[in-house]
């Protein structure tokens, strides 16, 4: 086995999990209460997959086959035998081969290497930073906040995954932009997205002053 493959238990969920990304779990099925108590036994570690097909509670699912790396950063048990588990994301991988379907889904994966070089102009790195305080803005006035300056990641590649965590896209489009190998492309992707989703974030703030004004 190379240094760049691993082992991995998997979680299949109707959700991306990104790098640097948080994720609340809530853990009630048996097999995942398996999983959590052997990745606490190891290193803490587990995949993150978004299903291709299937469903999150009963039989496997199918995943597709980009995901991320999940390390466990708290669990608390709670009554009724739950388990609350906080997760943080940290490198990308791709399945290679499915080695165990029950109790729960276990993979061998190739971590993948990251593009941590961007080939955008910084003027172009520039114009992503500043769509993506806007859109940060603009989220916050829709729910009545405000920030003097918001604070994005400096660099391309991290920028890049926090962006893709604050687009409101669908689950499709957010995988894709996981499974997207260049940090540039991503980065691309994600300024067409963010011009796109903060016109229409600019349309619903403007409309909710004119009701605001409206009710004086």
């Amino acid at each position: 086995m190379s240094a760049e493959e691993r082992e991995l238990p998997l979680f299949l969920l109707n959700t991306v999990l990104f790098p640097n990304a948080s994720l609340p779990l809530q853990v009630f099925e048996d097999r995942y209460k398996l999983m959590m108590q052997h990745c606490l036994d190891s290193d803490s570690k587990f995949g993150v997959v978004f299903i291709k097909s299937g469903s999150e509670v009963g039989e496997p699912a199918i995943p597709h086959s980009t995901g991320t790396v999940a390390h466990i950063v708290q669990l608390n048990r709670v009554r009724g035998d739950r388990l609350f588990v906080s997760v943080k994301g940290q490198q990308r991988f791709r399945i290679k081969t499915i080695t165990q379907h029950r109790p729960y889904m276990t993979a061998q994966v190739e971590l993948l290497e990251e593009d941590t070089e961007s080939l955008m102009p910084p003027t172009e790195m520039e114009a992503v930073r500043r769509a993506a305080t806007q859109h940060i803005n603009l989220a916050l006035g829709l729910r009545g906040g405000w920030v003097r300056e918001a604070r994005v990641p400096s660099t391309p590649l991290a920028l890049s995954y926090f962006i893709s965590g604050i687009l409101q896209m669908g689950l499709a489009e957010k995988q894709a932009l996981l499974e997207e190998s260049s940090t540039s492309k991503r980065l691309e992707s994600e300024l067409d997205a963010l011009r796109r989703e903060s016109e229409g974030l600019k349309r619903r703030v403007a409309r909710g002053l004119r009701q605001g004004f409206s009710r004086q």
